[in-house]
């Protein structure tokens, strides 16, 4: 109980500073707000333009004939494509779920027997009597998409599978056309009218295409307003690193050390106030999203299915960045120091995290170390809620990572502060 009412006491005392300084709390709210304002509004036509992406694509190859090599390498041959390839088979559910979680963009499943199918169908469409009997039905390719990816993306994959698939049927169809030309027959027994449609393969198309199918798109504001919540939360390092050290200058925390107050409780003071304020700020960028951008002509934000999966994932965003705060915190020694240590080092790990350039655009590897920053974290999370269809169990990972953070920063935070008490 001692240990409750002081840190109610030190709670109080921090809320009293924070609120004090007027101006630096009303930053902490207009420049998020402003910042996902002005970006949504003019990036929102850009955001359906996107080109010159990579895409991660995954390619369940039960086929090791022809279709199966041939496919799997048209792929794996182009530089907008990485490939990772699975002989064995997978669920429908489970490969979709690999692709609307994000792991992969793309997912193609390329059936047993993909080739011996597509030459029997070849055989009926190419006889040597002209004629055309009812053979083996079109070989089904089964193509998964993220639907995070814009139209326009979708349709470029889905364009160069079939192109890939109408390279295939030709060459089978050439094959058989030789195989004619072996025959007593000739290649004249070969009608044109034969040859005008061979259809080896079922037509890929966009998974989301159909309206009864049609998930939310991602625009602008569901890019930057959960990108720049993030951003203001990391933001709250400089003015809560810069309290600490002035506390630590002007003899506040030697005064502390004669009461009996574990390090634990004077920690849990400054962590309580800006986690309500992380919170408030995630509130008021939603709520700007939903209602505010759409009155000036730009996208409604759409939140999900998921209120509780925005709470988790708000909370455990909050924490990381208090932590990293508390860390700056406990490692400078001036103000100065902490600003522009704390300044840095977020604008960093907010461009490589996917905040200020979508990880879309980015190359291959920028793309594979944005998975390091705990922005990319964040902002993937909350595209598991607004636009994957995602709920808690979706976006638990994320959360987990940063919880992870969170922790380690506290861990650090804390051991570093026992050993600057026991030093002052």
């Amino acid at each position: 109980m001692i240990a409750l009412r002081q840190l109610a006491t030190a709670i109080a005392k921090e809320t009293r500073l924070i609120v004090r300084d007027r101006q630096a709390l009303a930053i902490l709210f207009v420049m998020p707000v402003v910042f996902v304002t002005i970006l949504s509004l003019a990036l929102r036509d850009v955001f359906t333009e996107r080109a010159g992406a990579t895409f991660d694509v995954l390619i369940v190859n039960q086929d090791p004939g022809l279709v199966g090599q041939k496919l799997t390498a048209s792929f794996a041959n182009d530089r907008h494509y990485r490939v990772t390839q699975q002989t064995g088979a997978l669920p429908d559910d489970e490969l979709a779920g690999l692709v609307t979680s994000g792991q992969y963009r793309f997912a193609l499943s390329i059936p047993a027997r993909a080739t011996a199918q597509a030459r029997a169908r070849a055989l009926e469409q190419v006889r040597a009597d002209g004629q055309r009997r009812r053979g083996p039905v079109a070989v089904e390719i089964k193509l998964y998409a993220d639907p995070t990816l814009r139209a326009d993306h979708r349709a470029m994959v889905v364009a160069y599978a079939n192109g890939a698939l109408r390279a295939i049927e030709s060459q089978l169809i050439a094959e058989r056309i030789a195989d004619l030309a072996r025959t007593p027959f000739g290649s004249s027994a070969v009608s044109a009218p034969t040859l005008a449609a061979p259809q080896l393969f079922a037509e890929l198309a966009d998974p989301y295409d159909a309206p009864s199918r049609r998930l939310p798109q991602p625009t602008s504001v569901q890019q930057n307003a959960p990108a720049w919540t993030l951003l203001a939360m990391f933001f709250l390092a400089v003015p809560l690193s810069v309290t600490f050290i002035r506390e630590r200058a002007q003899g506040s925390l030697l005064r502390l050390q004669s009461m009996p107050v574990p390090g634990w409780v004077l920690l849990g003071g400054k962590i309580v106030p800006y986690l309500v304020i992380n919170q408030i700020q995630l509130v008021l960028i939603l709520a700007v999203g939903v209602y505010g951008l759409p009155l000036l002509g730009g996208d409604r934000l759409t939140l999900g299915h998921a209120p509780a999966g925005i709470a988790l994932l708000g909370v455990s965003a909050s924490l990381a960045a208090i932590g990293f705060a508390l860390v700056i915190a406990t490692l400078a020694r001036t103000p100065e120091q902490a600003t522009t240590a704390a300044a840095t080092i977020i604008l960093i790990l907010a461009a490589i995290g996917g905040i200020m350039v979508p990880k879309l655009v980015m190359p291959p590897v920028m793309q594979q170390l944005a998975e390091l920053s705990p922005f990319s974290w964040g902002l993937e999370g909350f595209l598991d809620l607004f636009v994957r269809g995602g709920g808690v169990r979706e976006m638990l990972p994320e959360a987990g990572q940063l919880l992870a953070f969170a922790v380690v920063c506290f861990v650090i935070a804390l051991l570093r502060f026992r050993r600057d008490w026991r030093h002052d």
